[in-house]
């Protein structure tokens, strides 16, 4: 059962899936004349209304230059708690987007707290705060929750993602685990921007029940607008409300 908003404090499964659900959001805005992994970034700042069982909450997003590097953060909230993710975020001489540092932290409960540190030199990524610290092998195209998406807007952006399907590989709690991508279709979807062309596609992990549907917009290079996870009968969705991408505000191409 999916659940954000439980009515007792019991809620390590509710708040993964929250958690799980935001990390799917991540955007930023190009023209298509500028295809490097750098010129991808853009700082922005952006809100998001999550909505389940027809209660809902806020989330707020914000991607900025760090010296040589770029910061992601996220922060969502409802009553007492607090979910906040940061990821530092490098861009490498062959144009690869890869991780530095992710954190993530529950107001809630502490026991699901990551810091995870990229050592690419070593190759090996590691977590000696997390209840069960441990070290794992590290491979060039790992990511984290929230690196995966840039990752994966990269991929759409310059081409990498011409195939239907394509995987995937996250490090998150401990574990290594690969999820299969899949373009499914072509939709054109109402947003409180306006009505946007996007494509749709599915993210789901073999031996899981939860799947994850995703809406980029194609006149925003591929910018995430929806998102709806499935666990079993339950879902959960995501949908932005508004967003400043290097200080213009996003409006509808139409």
């Amino acid at each position: 059962m999916i659940k954000l908003f439980p009515k007792t404090a019991c809620i390590t499964k509710k708040t993964k899936l929250l958690a799980f659900s935001l990390c799917a959001l991540l955007f930023c805005t190009v023209t298509q004349a500028e295809m490097t992994s750098e010129s991808l970034l853009k700082p922005y700042q952006a809100k998001y209304r999550i909505t389940q069982n027809n209660l809902s909450a806020d989330a707020s997003r914000k991607l900025a230059k760090v010296g040589p590097h770029w910061r992601l953060s996220q922060t969502a909230s409802k009553w007492f708690i607090t979910i906040g993710e940061e990821s530092l975020i490098e861009v490498t001489e062959n144009q690869n987007l890869r991780p530095l540092q992710y954190r993530y932290e529950n107001s809630l409960s502490s026991k699901r707290d990551q810091r995870i540190v990229f050592d690419w030199e070593a190759n090996k990524a590691s977590d000696e705060t997390y209840r069960k610290p441990y070290t794992l092998p590290l491979k060039e195209d790992y990511s984290d929750q929230l690196s995966a998406q840039l990752q994966l807007r990269q991929q759409l952006l310059n081409g990498q993602a011409q195939d239907r399907r394509w995987q995937q590989t996250i490090v998150k709690n401990g574990k290594i685990k690969t999820y299969q991508i899949e373009k499914l279709t072509e939709e054109t979807i109402d947003t409180e921007l306006g009505p946007i062309d996007t494509v749709k596609l599915r993210r789901k992990r073999e031996g899981s029940s939860a799947e994850t549907f995703i809406w980029l917009a194609k006149e925003w290079n591929y910018m995430i607008v929806k998102l709806v996870q499935t666990e079993d009968d339950d879902s959960l969705s995501l949908e932005l409300i508004s967003a400043t991408i290097d200080g213009s505000p996003m409006r509808a191409a139409r």
